[in-house]
């Protein structure tokens, strides 16, 4: 009888660990939802400010925005802005493209935001601790 038991105990801890990874997000990497708006519209305009909305707030890590053109064919692509935290950022919930967040500095000392360009479309990776997230974007022309 007591056998029985400890397999019978066994087989359901087995079950519901294979149920937890399975079908919960407990294992999975959490993710970051992004979205952006230009400042007179839906889309970005090009030579408006591009405004980031994040899900809920987060103490942000790196901020980088990349082409995806020049990131689908080069493992390091050239970031157009790269901002990572000093060492504690404050709890966010949007910035805008350019704009250096407190508590972040530019990897690169003293290099500013580029100046995106009309109908190229870019990524933004965002990186909050183990939380990441990205977001393709793309600019108008007026």
């Amino acid at each position: 009888m007591k056998n029985r038991t400890l397999f019978l105990v066994f087989s359901a801890v087995i079950l519901g660990a294979v149920y937890a990874y399975k079908f919960t997000d407990w294992f999975e990497q959490k993710k970051i939802q992004i979205k952006f708006r230009g400042l007179t519209g839906d889309a970005a305009n090009a030579g408006g400010p591009i405004i980031f909305f994040l899900d809920k707030g987060y103490n942000l890590t790196s901020l980088k925005v990349v082409a995806v053109e020049e990131s689908a064919t080069n493992k390091y692509p050239h970031a157009l802005w790269h901002v990572v935290s000093e060492s504690n950022s404050v709890l966010i919930t949007d910035f805008s493209y350019g704009a250096i967040p407190t508590g972040m500095k530019s990897k690169i000392a003293g290099l500013a935001a580029e100046p995106l360009q009309d109908a190229i479309q870019y990524r933004l990776l965002v990186e909050a601790g183990k939380a990441k997230g990205e977001k393709v974007f793309q600019t108008k022309a007026r």
